[in-house]
């Protein structure tokens, strides 16, 4: 009887170790799968890119950086009200006036100081202008002085022409009309240019040389009356220089045209020189016993208007 007792333990403790032995089998075996399923899911999940892991990196870094500030914004807001507390509590009513005061100044100084800025671009500008202003001015001073020296030298000129001309003036002595042949000449500066209205221009064309001149036809209301725009040709005419031979050159363009059948009439430009040369020429033509008449022309954009006539009153 003792005995069988005795197997029934032993059969008892094989069956626990067994249950034992299986149990720590099922957990390794367990263990296992997960294991070989954990390594195949890791297989199946692909490999973040280097620009995702970047980003959430920056992501993580801007989060954080933000955390920062709103902790310090929180910081200063609670500075701001422990400060403005603290002035309430310890400033006085005059106190406040004379904060207000300071920051009133100091808001006037900025204004001064922008001012001030706004004064030195100007300031700037203004010296430009007084640059440019100086430049104008020199150029000016420099046609002034110009001019003063013209002005001195026709004075001069004039002085000379009234110290000379009571040597040469006499008194005009009219002879009445003379119809003979007329010899035309323009006086200008110190040169004669001969002028043939008469003989050689066609009053109906246009623009034509006449002598050593240019002459325009002009149209008038009426057809019986003629008229033309004269101007010296430059370069051309016969010298009349201030010596006593001056009119040399003048006189020999006479040489066909003698003086009892032919008078000249001269047109003289309004300035000096060109008084200076007629005189020259009168006193030469007076000399050689021709009658002559003298018409000064004003010249309007470096032309004049003559009418011919069949005859001229003559000294």
């Amino acid at each position: 009887m003792a005995r069988r007792r005795s197997d029934i333990g032993a059969d008892s403790l094989d069956l626990l170790l067994d249950t034992i032995c299986n149990v720590f089998g099922g957990i390794i075996l367990m263990a296992i799968l997960v294991v070989l399923q954990t390594q195949t899911s890791a297989g199946r999940i692909p490999e973040p890119a280097t620009e995702d892991v970047q980003r959430t990196v920056e992501a993580q870094r801007l989060r954080f950086e933000g955390d920062r500030l709103q902790e310090r914004a929180t910081n200063l807001a609670q500075h701001r009200d422990e400060v403005a507390r603290t002035f309430q509590a310890t400033t006085s009513p005059t106190g406040e006036r004379l904060a207000d005061a300071q920051a009133e100044f100091r808001k006037a100084i900025e204004d001064a100081q922008r001012r001030v800025k706004a004064t030195e671009g100007d300031a700037g500008t203004g010296r430009k202008d007084q640059a440019k202003a100086e430049d104008l001015l020199s150029t000016a001073e420099q046609a002034l002085k110009a001019k003063r020296a013209e002005v001195r030298s026709l004075e001069e000129d004039l002085k000379q022409s009234q110290v000379s001309t009571p040597q040469m003036v006499r008194l005009p002595h009219r002879r009445g009309w003379s119809t003979e042949g007329a010899c035309y000449y323009v006086v200008k500066g110190f040169r004669a240019y001969a002028l043939d209205p008469e003989h050689r221009f066609n009053w109906a064309g246009g623009e034509q040389r006449a002598g050593h001149c240019m002459m325009t036809p002009i149209r008038t209301g009426d057809f019986s009356i003629r008229a033309a725009k004269v101007v010296p040709i430059d370069g051309t005419g016969y010298p009349v220089p201030r010596e006593p031979a001056g009119a040399d050159a003048f006189m020999s363009s006479l040489a066909r045209y003698p003086a009892g059948a032919h008078y000249i009439v001269f047109f003289v430009y309004s300035d000096s020189e060109s008084f200076a040369a007629f005189q020259t020429l009168k006193d030469a033509v007076a000399g050689a016993r021709y009658r002559y008449m003298a018409d000064p022309v004003a010249p309007e954009a470096g032309a004049f208007t003559v009418v011919p006539s069949p005859g001229h009153q003559t000294e």
